[in-house]
């Protein structure tokens, strides 16, 4: 009998390795996925692809689907032919199935009905049955809800209609914007309002202040760029909703003046003396109402003025307030009182052992405040009441500073000049102490005129 070489056996042995290697290779059932995320909206149905590739029968397989968050969630599990959900989660009990008829072509994706906001997240498909090294795969859901916007009529401003747009009930977070007829966009009143409800859904509202046109058709549009989404909503504003020019007012007072003319010259006498008369009496009410506006304003920003130098102040002499000023405690207890500073910033300088400690602690929530020019006003204000020396002193202490670095300090005027603005100063001070005080000291102070 004739044997092979040796070396011939194992020629053909490592041939048909290598061909069994390339060929089960060639062969094995993977688990895929979609590359991109899945897009949704609150309560749609959805479905999360998964097959196998190459096509396979999965009928007899496990297939598993979980949610990956802090803790792995089962969503859906099909063993034994056919489903087994005994330790499904709760949240996604009668909400899941797989697409049975499929399982022969390979197909193992899942049906994901009435989608919710919290089922946003990573899902995993897994197969352990197969022998493949890839056995998983992983599908991203994305989930938003959105809303038709509503445009309503918002008064008008100046020649131009104000119209408002607002849509809640959307998430992720959305943009507004305002377009013309021909998609323009056009300049809002400011930036969109936006609020958050205790869901976690946004509702965005956004004025815009709009001109006659030739269509007078305007659209709010809303949509959002991670789910792709966008709701839109036109509006025409008819013409006579838009204010009147006086032209056309004065033309139609003429016309009318005209026919009262052509009916009875004593009439439009009568009638002119009237109408001037009450036209006088709307200029007079017109300009009471323009001084007084312009009064108003005018306080306004002497107060805003004042705060504003009064915080400059503050701001100016920082170093020194912090060294000088020892009622730390008690100013910070008053701007507490107004709720102006916190209560743990508070009880912070309550606690510090020096005045110092207390003066930098006290600076830090000057400096922090939303409004801090309104709290270094008040805090100036407060200051001037408890240690108006401290002010003083520090007023005077800057006009010499600011003397001696023009070079003039050395004049004897210039002696008189700052030794005049002294006593002003604490005749300021003086005077002011006792306005703001008034209603104390007529209360407390027994002695009246004969103390004096």
């Amino acid at each position: 009998m004739k044997t092979f070489p040796t070396s011939a056996v194992w020629c053909l042995g490592i041939l048909f390795i290598s061909v069994s290697l390339i060929t089960t290779g060639s062969s094995e059932v993977q688990v895929v996925g979609p590359a991109d995320p899945v897009d949704a909206l609150a309560g749609d149905d959805i479905i999360l692809p998964c097959s196998l590739k190459p096509k396979a029968s999965a009928e007899t397989m496990i297939v598993r689907w979980t949610r990956l968050n802090l803790t792995t969630e089962n969503v859906h599990l099909y063993r034994d032919g056919r489903d087994s959900n005994e330790d499904q989660s709760p949240s996604y009990r009668g909400r899941t199935s797989m697409f049975n008829e499929e399982l022969k072509n390979g197909n193992v994706s899942l049906k994901l009905t009435r989608v919710t906001l919290s089922d946003a997240g990573s899902y995993m498909c897994f197969i352990p049955t197969l022998t493949s090294q890839v056995k998983e795969t992983t599908v991203q859901l994305l989930v938003g809800a959105v809303s038709q916007p509503v445009i309503s009529i918002d008064g008008t401003k100046d020649w131009g209609v104000v119209l408002k747009c607002e849509s809640g009930g959307w998430f992720p977070e959305p943009e507004m914007e305002w377009l013309d007829s021909s998609g323009t966009i056009l300049p809002a009143d400011g930036p969109p309002e936006r609020h958050r409800d205790s869901e976690g859904l946004y509702t965005v509202r956004r004025h815009v202040t709009v001109n006659q046109t030739d269509t007078n058709r305007f659209t709010c549009r809303v949509q959002q760029q991670e789910i792709n989404h966008m709701k839109e909503t036109e509006i025409h504003v008819p013409d006579d909703v838009f204010p009147k020019s006086h032209v056309g007012l004065i033309v139609g007072l003429l016309a009318a003046a005209v026919v009262v003319l052509t009916a009875s010259a004593g009439g439009v006498y009568w009638w002119r003396k009237h109408m001037k008369e009450k036209q006088r009496q709307r200029w007079e009410e017109r300009d009471k109402k323009i001084i007084k506006d312009l009064e108003e304003r005018m306080k306004d920003y002497k107060l805003e003025q004042e705060k504003r130098r009064d915080a400059q102040f503050v701001t100016r002499n920082k170093d020194h307030l912090i060294q000088n000023v020892s009622e730390g405690k008690s100013i910070a207890s008053e701007l507490h009182k107004k709720d102006l500073i916190p209560d743990e910033m508070n009880s912070q300088i309550s606690a510090a052992g020096t005045s110092q400690d207390q003066m930098r602690l006290l600076f830090k929530a000057l400096e922090e405040a939303e409004d801090t020019t309104r709290v270094k006003s008040t805090f100036y204000k407060i200051l001037l009441d408890l240690e108006p020396d401290v002010v003083k002193d520090l007023g005077l202490f800057n006009l010499i500073g600011l003397f001696n670095t023009i070079g003039l300090f050395n004049t004897i005027g210039l002696f008189n000049t700052i030794e005049k603005q002294r006593q002003r100063w604490e005749e300021r001070g003086d005077a002011r102490f006792v306005t703001r005080h008034k209603d104390h000291l007529i209360q407390k102070v027994s002695g009246g005129i004969h103390s004096i």
